[in-house]
């Protein structure tokens, strides 16, 4: 049982993660790798519910132990055990749509694990495997929940927008983009916005600015058009990523007129009236106090930076 051997030697001296593989281990793992996914008939159901239990328990034993360790080399190792457990996890789940969903999300975590551990080859299988399953989710004529469908298509293009920008393939990257849906989806908004920014400000950490510009300009757009979305989960979304903004680039004058944008579109007109004239309520006139504060802050940021060009 390779996944069982897997996991009792990365999970025998917890202080050493995952170098407590052998070399044959290794050796093994990057052969059952190079064929990922690791077979295509469907399995019994079994042998179908033994995979998904074995999987799952080596899965977070991986998720367990990358929160323990930050070396490179234990995480790079560790991000390829956890990809032969999505294979199981992969390969256990039916084709109908609930088992594709569940596929997918799991996919997309992977694939993302990989991208950012250096591991871009089996991050490109994984992308590959997902391929297929959205392939089947399309031509199930019904169960399929078709803003889920439409979310997944969204992350798996941006998915593969990322991966091209590691490949330094920056052409690829562009028409990719250019083939993701439109989408009112918040979520897919958030994939959207959250892989043009890490891009974005990869290229700014490289001096690519036109690459940068263009990259960051794509993540704007994206939080602008979930400023339009109305459901609960988008203002929740929308007001964590402005803490997060906040946070990071506060005194920034952009940061400031995001603010102002989202202020803008929270309608929160009282409606009391008192002796034949509308009053402000007491709830507009402190998110008119609030406008106020933030337009003087963006102000006093542009003065500040102003200040500091040369001629």
């Amino acid at each position: 049982d390779f996944a069982g051997d897997l996991a009792s030697q990365i999970s025998r001296e917890p202080e050493k993660a995952c170098l407590g593989l052998d070399d044959k281990t290794r050796n093994q793992l990057d052969q059952h790798l190079d064929y990922l996914p690791l077979l295509t008939a469907s399995p019994s159901t079994p042998i179908r519910r033994r995979l998904d239990q074995e999987g799952t328990k080596l899965w977070n034993t991986c998720m367990r132990l990358m929160t323990e360790t930050r070396e490179k080399e234990q995480l790079s190792l560790l991000c390829k055990v956890k990809a032969f457990a999505f294979a199981m996890l992969e390969y256990a789940a039916p084709n109908n749509s609930q088992g594709c969903y569940r596929a997918l999300e799991i996919a997309f975590r992977m694939a993302t694990a990989c991208i950012d551990y250096g591991c871009l080859d089996i991050s490109q299988k994984i992308i590959e495997a997902a391929a297929v399953r959205l392939d089947r989710l399309e031509k199930v004529e019904t169960d399929v929940d078709e803003l889920m469908l439409q979310q997944y298509t969204v992350e798996y293009y941006m998915l593969r927008v990322y991966l091209s920008w590691f490949q330094e393939r920056l052409d690829i990257a562009d028409h990719l983009f250019s083939k993701i849906p439109a989408s009112n989806d918040e979520k897919g908004q958030e994939h959207v916005m959250d892989i043009c920014y890490k891009i974005g400000n990869s290229a700014l950490s490289r001096k690519q600015y036109d690459v940068s510009a263009k990259w960051l300009g794509r993540a704007l757009h994206a939080f602008r058009v979930g400023l339009h979305l109305d459901t609960d989960e988008s203002k929740v979304y929308l007001s964590k990523t402005l803490d997060a903004l906040k946070a990071q680039y506060g005194g920034l004058f952009t940061a400031k007129v995001i603010e102002l944008e989202v202020l803008s579109r929270e309608e929160s007109y009282g409606d009391a009236f008192l002796q034949g004239s509308w009053i402000y309520s007491l709830q507009y006139s402190h998110d008119l106090t609030q406008l106020f504060a933030v337009l003087q802050s963006a102000i006093d940021s542009s003065t500040l930076e102003n200040s500091h060009l040369t001629m």
